[in-house]
């Protein structure tokens, strides 16, 4: 089956009906298809994002890592029902002038539905955790997304050095790697979800990258139009890294403006399974000054 068909055979499939097995059988007629690969070195740094409700503390490792298979029950972007991940945010080694340096708003764009709304306000309450890699860890990128290419000087990078290997490797591969690796950016950068049944292609996908022996995929947010990117890695993988950093922040939401405050923080070793988060001064005060109102009720 030609590249085309077979991916007409992907977008024909009615996901509602959570067609896992007619998917499987696609991935398997895909054959050699080329990919960009990226490693994390030592030193890297990641950071997971996780809302807090009805006055939840996170204040253990486990806390800040993937989620409990037996609570794993959903297709997700880069996971399925039957394999969790540890999802978490991250930014390029080397910044140019544009790029989102900041994990923290990739991470509350990703996990805070209300900011997606400029009509919506309220306040959520989030802790995140820093996460240095101690070991190589070995992703599939997702690159091929011409609309974040102008986003991102790394996803420029990345796309550039794809386009390299499509130009470097004969005509039926870079056709048909091209295609297919275009197709899945979109499947990646679906904005529109109706049900978990819409992250099917990627998250089997990611799978089957898993199954291949790589840690996991790096992909870019389309929470926060491709500025920054999110990973996806194996529960296995999370041995890799280490977490020196947790904290507690709080989302003040007026409509279209957003003011975050710090709430907790403490510094680790890289070691600990348990630790006391450490109160910071109360800038709640301050934050809805900036909002100008006057409490929390007021954006409720």
């Amino acid at each position: 089956m030609n590249i085309a068909t077979l991916i007409d055979s992907f977008k024909a499939l009615d996901l509602a009906t959570y067609p896992r097995k007619e998917l499987s059988a696609l991935f398997k007629q895909v054959g050699n298809i080329g990919y960009v690969i990226v490693t994390f070195h030592k030193g890297k740094s990641v950071m997971r994002a996780r809302p807090n409700y009805g006055g939840e503390r996170f204040e253990k490792k486990s806390d800040y890592s993937f989620k409990p298979q037996e609570y794993n029950t959903t297709y997700q972007r880069a996971s399925t029902p039957n394999n969790t991940m540890f999802y978490a945010t991250t930014v390029p080694d080397i910044l140019e002038s544009g790029d989102l340096e900041n994990m923290r708003v990739i991470g509350v764009a990703e996990t805070v539905s209300m900011l997606r709304d400029k009509t919506k306000s309220g306040y959520q309450k989030i802790s995140f955790g820093r996460w240095y890699v101690q070991e190589d860890i070995h992703l599939l990128a997702i690159v091929q997304k011409q609309d974040y290419a102008k986003e991102s000087s790394y996803t420029k990078e990345l796309a550039d050095a794809y386009n390299q290997f499509i130009q470097s490797t004969e005509k039926e591969i870079s056709e048909r790697s091209l295609a297919f690796t275009t197709f899945l950016a979109d499947e990646f950068s679906r904005k529109e979800i109706n049900g978990d049944y819409n992250y099917m292609i990627s998250a089997l996908f990611t799978e089957l990258v898993t199954l291949s022996g790589l840690d996991g995929v790096l992909y870019p947010s389309v929470r926060v139009d491709g500025k920054g990117f999110n990973i996806a890695i194996t529960p296995e993988a999370t041995k890799k890294l280490s977490l020196y950093v947790a904290g507690e922040c709080s989302i003040y939401k007026l409509k279209d403006h957003t003011i975050v405050g710090n709430d907790a923080i403490v510094e680790l070793s890289g070691k600990e399974e348990t630790f006391v988060l450490n109160p910071l001064p109360n800038d709640e005060m301050a934050c809805l000054a900036k909002l100008g109102v006057k409490s929390i009720d007021e954006l409720k």
